[in-house]
């Protein structure tokens, strides 16, 4: 036998090899045992025991509107400088999404601001968007749609 050297075993350049486990066979497929017991028992049914007919749960009562985490009149202040930029000279020059959206006579609903990424992450509450814009020297607000002040037919995309 090539290697082995008598009671001394195999030659030591031999010896510094160690071999782990064999590789664990791959996992083909799903469980092949078989399903164990568990070992929590369920409750016990005790006779004489009754709990009635089951209690209709109240509705989940809805939200509110989202109540900005900043003080109402900074997010007003901060609504008011957003809204008044759509609506400025600057932006209405490029902004042809915000001027598609306006009706014949440059009305913007305010569901459609409130949709506005900017807007959305500072309210959702269309009543507090409105309020913030009334003393806008920018923009002017009437039945839940704003549009700007004076220039409002500059704007208008001729459909």
């Amino acid at each position: 036998m090539a290697g082995f050297h008598g009671r001394q075993g195999f030659h030591r350049r031999h010896a510094h090899r160690q071999w782990g486990p064999p590789p664990s066979p791959p996992h083909y497929g799903g469980f092949s045992g078989y399903a164990l017991p568990s070992p929590y028992l369920s409750p016990i049914y005790q006779p004489g025991w009754s709990y009635g007919p089951p209690q209709p749960m109240p509705p989940a009562p809805s939200p509110p509107p989202s109540t900005p985490r900043l003080g109402t009149e900074i997010v007003t202040l901060l609504l008011r400088t957003q809204i008044e930029y759509y609506f400025s000279e600057d932006n209405l020059a490029r902004n042809v999404h915000l001027k598609m959206q306006m009706d014949e006579e440059g009305w913007v609903s305010v569901h459609t601001i409130a949709s506005f990424p900017r807007v959305k992450r500072l309210t959702n509450d269309v009543v507090l968007i409105l309020r913030s814009l009334q003393p806008s020297p920018t923009v002017e607000v009437e039945d839940g749609k704003m549009r700007r002040r004076g220039t409002w037919k500059k704007w208008l995309i001729r459909r």
